[in-house]
């Protein structure tokens, strides 16, 4: 059975809030940026952000280069596989599976970095698990270069957020920022092809789920694609918006809250007819910091649940969640592929 269509967005489900007064406006500024981010993150935990910060040219970027990247020939990209390092970095194949049979493949293909460590950083040397070294292709001038420009672009984003989600939990300023040390934060190259509008609904551009980082700062480019689960249970488009950044919460984000802010699940679905590329970027905590809820929810409670595998009783730190999802959706050392 094909897949059916998607309902468009309407402005109340995925509002576009202005971020100019993020940029060095007063405390009753922010006050303002964080009730309107408070709302939507309740009401759904998706919206776009405007003038955040960086121009056309840092946006297109990672785009040229990760058209670049995933134009190359096969056994370029195979020689920098994820299967390949314990540290989940690098190139991820088409419909690429980890340890649960239950899941379809993607019909995507990726390429994974994280915050760059040197060899002789402490957490590496160490061999702290998820600590090892990015893997990056070989002969391809300035892919490493732009990326970890961008990367530290969007991270300076992802602190300015996180500031008014503080305030937005009514935490001192500093409280989550203090969890981020030496994080796991994470950023995805992402490559689509044309999916058929008649293909089976089990193989997709991205099944659905929620993320399990802090946030995620995601930039698509202009084909689309992005759907999220609505109220209602259908399935509303989330199109691009030329400048902007989609923001939505994360499990982890959902925990810290005690459910106040809610975590939705998404998916992609390519019916364009053209190749669709994306860069999300993942906050993430370091690794051994417990995620457990930091203020009381008085409301109704939604039960914080990471890819179908509840937290409820459990105290886990960033690393032993990070690592038992990641085992079941992605590979390690042993690549499964379904054809």
């Amino acid at each position: 059975m094909a897949l059916p269509l998607s309902k468009q967005v309407a402005a109340e489900e995925v509002p576009v809030i202005d971020l100019t007064l993020i940029h060095g406006g007063s405390e009753r500024d922010k006050a303002k940026l964080t009730d309107q981010i408070v709302q939507v993150c309740q009401d759904i935990g998706f919206f776009y952000v405007v003038n955040h910060g960086l121009s056309p040219a840092d946006m297109n970027a990672p785009f040229e280069a990760a058209r670049t990247f995933f134009a190359l020939p096969s056994e370029r990209k195979q020689a920098i596989a994820m299967a390949k390092t314990r540290h989940y970095r690098g190139y991820l194949p088409m419909k690429t599976l980890g340890d649960d049979p239950s899941l379809k493949g993607n019909i995507h293909e990726a390429f994974h970095f994280y915050l760059e460590r040197e060899p002789n950083h402490p957490s590496v040397v160490s061999g702290k698990p998820l600590h090892g070294p990015n893997q990056w292709p070989e002969d391809l001038p300035g892919f490493r270069e732009t990326l970890l420009r961008y990367y530290a672009q969007v991270d300076a984003l992802a602190y300015r957020m996180l500031e008014l989600f503080e305030m937005g939990l009514g935490l001192p300023v500093g409280r989550l920022r203090r969890y981020f040390n030496d994080p796991m934060s994470m950023m995805r190259l992402l490559h689509y092809p044309p999916q058929e509008p008649n293909e089976p609904g089990d193989h997709i551009g991205v099944r659905p789920h929620t993320d399990n980082g802090v946030f995620t700062i995601l930039s698509q480019d202009e084909t689309g694609g992005l759907e999220i689960l609505g109220k209602s249970g259908e399935w509303i488009a989330v199109p691009p918006i030329p400048g902007s950044f989609v923001i939505n919460v994360g499990e982890m984000m959902k925990l810290w809250s005690d459910g106040i802010f809610l975590s939705t699940p998404h998916r992609v679905v390519n019916r364009s007819g053209r190749e669709r590329y994306s860069v999300p970027y993942f906050l993430m905590p370091d690794y051994d910091v417990l995620i457990e809820p930091l203020v009381k929810n008085t409301g109704e409670v939604n039960e914080p649940i990471l890819h179908n595998t509840t937290l409820r009783g459990e105290r886990l730190s960033c690393g032993e969640i990070l690592s038992r999802v990641w085992t079941r959706i992605w590979p390690s050392l042993d690549l499964q592929r379904i054809d």
